[in-house]
């Protein structure tokens, strides 16, 4: 499979716990993101998924490959390509936020860890 250069935003969570509902809150740095080197194959490697069922869901997912192990309560958002283009914004002209839900290390033939395979969904809520 070929795969492209890109650049990403991670975005690390900061958790906290809400005093009256005991319930733990996520919030997000969006103005000191980590830039991280990252490569991916096709502009929408598995596209979108489309559920009829009894409430219609649209997700749009995305594969990546990075070095760097990315925490499964971060957000990825700014993907670029070399040329510095954003490759997913919103309509709103916003850059699209992901969500982190599998990070696995692909390794070599000796076992050793050699990149992260970083499966990411968009974020149903788009914060800006």
């Amino acid at each position: 499979m070929k795969r492209y250069e890109l650049r990403a935003e991670v975005y690390r969570a900061v958790s906290y716990q809400d005093p009256d509902s005991g319930a733990i809150i996520n919030t997000y740095d969006y103005a000191d993101p980590e830039v991280i080197k990252v490569t991916g194959g096709s502009v929408r490697p598995w596209g979108s998924i489309q559920d009829f069922g009894q409430d219609y869901q649209y997700k749009d997912y995305l594969q990546l490959f990075s070095p760097t192990e990315i925490p499964l309560d971060a957000r990825v958002g700014r993907i670029r390509n070399k040329a510095g283009e954003l490759l997913w914004q919103e309509d709103t002209g916003y850059p699209t936020l992901f969500d982190v839900f599998g990070c696995f290390p692909e390794n070599d033939l000796r076992g050793t860890a050699v990149d992260f395979r970083i499966l990411l969904a968009r974020t149903e809520v788009q914060e800006h």
